[in-house]
């Protein structure tokens, strides 16, 4: 199917582009505004064609305060840096602190909220080129950054992520990096169930563990375990909702899981692993998660605001906490300021940043 692409915004050059599969059984929309993935669209086990992802129909929804950055590429750095500082080549820099103490996902004008430039790669399959060019100083990260982000969609109905960055070759200074995609899936639609409690998720055994935690939601160094804290174990599959209101101080899960320590800018060459299936009982849509990142955000919307109301396609209701769950791909929060970590997002002058993440999409009648 030929990519094809609408004009939601011309006075803000905002274009959507729709990748669609030959079997026509996987339709993904992307918005060249923050690469957001605006809709996911897949046929649940009676063929009705549902919507799985949270988000809004046009620009203007995008632009909205209570926008938790559904759908979005996240950077310069995803997640969460202490106090907004950290240190390359010798030298301090200081971010935006946005989130308490701490600085979120790439400042007040991150990689969600910038306008990248679109290349469609193939028609078949159906696959859209975004890059975008940071420069020196940009929400105070040093060093003039080219992203590229690749979003693939296949006939055996998987979304491929292909991310990639490096430095200007006349750059004389490092940089941080941490890129993911922040989408928030409900495999139902939020018009057939509101929240993600009833979804069933799956962790296969390369998810060795978590990341603990303080109470700025930010990494202490300590590692978890699933013997230690049940409540996080999803190895044998359960709901989401089963364990759930065990974690009242961040009102649900927030949390990074732990696939592999091998710390180095370029992931792209690991095995992608197979790491979560997660799976709606209703309606029997089921998706897989892989990557080749050494750990991956599990967020379950324990912000979403009650005044946001979800898209035409899924009937407008009203959304709220819990309406969706994120699988970030990605480097451990805060590793700028962890030796042992910070080789993963430190990248150098010649260094090539890269990783690669599928989101697989089918149906699961037995479940």
């Amino acid at each position: 199917m030929p990519v094809t692409q609408l004009t939601l915004s011309p006075a803000d050059n905002v274009v959507q582009y729709t990748l669609i599969n030959e079997k026509k059984t996987l339709a993904v929309m992307v918005l060249n505004y923050g690469g957001i993935l605006s809709h996911i669209l897949t046929p649940d086990k009676t063929g009705t064609v549902r919507d799985v992802v949270l988000g809004y129909d046009d620009f203007e929804g995008y632009q909205n305060p209570e926008n938790r950055f559904f759908g979005a590429l996240v950077g310069r750095f995803a997640n969460r840096i202490k106090d907004g500082k950290f240190t390359v080549d010798g030298k301090e820099y200081s971010l935006l602190v946005n989130n308490g103490p701490n600085h979120l996902h790439g400042g007040e004008i991150g990689f969600d909220k910038v306008l990248w430039d679109a290349e469609i790669v193939s028609q078949q399959p159906a696959s859209l080129r975004l890059t975008y060019v940071s420069p020196d100083g940009d929400q105070g990260y040093p060093g003039t950054l080219t992203t590229h982000v690749t979003y693939t969609v296949t006939d055996d109905n998987a979304l491929e992520i292909d991310y990639e960055a490096y430095l200007d070759k006349d750059s004389t200074t490092s940089t941080v990096v941490n890129l993911t995609n922040h989408s928030f899936f409900n495999l139902a639609g939020p018009d057939l169930d509101p929240t993600v409690h009833n979804t069933h998720v799956a962790m296969s055994t390369d998810v060795k563990g978590f990341l603990e935690l303080d109470k700025f939601c930010l990494p202490t160094g300590e590692f978890g375990t699933f013997e230690q804290s049940p409540w996080m174990d999803f190895s044998a599959g359960k709901t989401i909702g089963q364990d759930i209101e065990k974690l009242p101080v961040s009102r649900g899960y927030d949390h990074p899981y732990v696939i592999h320590q091998e710390f180095q800018p370029d992931t792209s060459t690991m095995p992608l692993r197979t790491v979560v299936v997660a799976t709606h009982p209703t309606s029997g849509i089921q998706m897989s998660f892989a990557t080749t990142e050494p750990a991956f955000q599990f967020y379950t919307g324990n912000y979403i605001s009650t005044e946001i109301k979800a898209k035409k396609a899924q009937q407008h209701v009203p959304l709220g906490p819990h309406a969706g769950f994120c699988l970030e791909s990605s480097r451990f929060p805060d590793a700028p300021n962890h030796p042992d970590w910070r080789p993963a997002v430190v990248v150098k002058p010649g260094d090539k940043y890269a990783s690669k993440t599928v989101y697989a999409f089918g149906v699961n009648k037995d479940l």
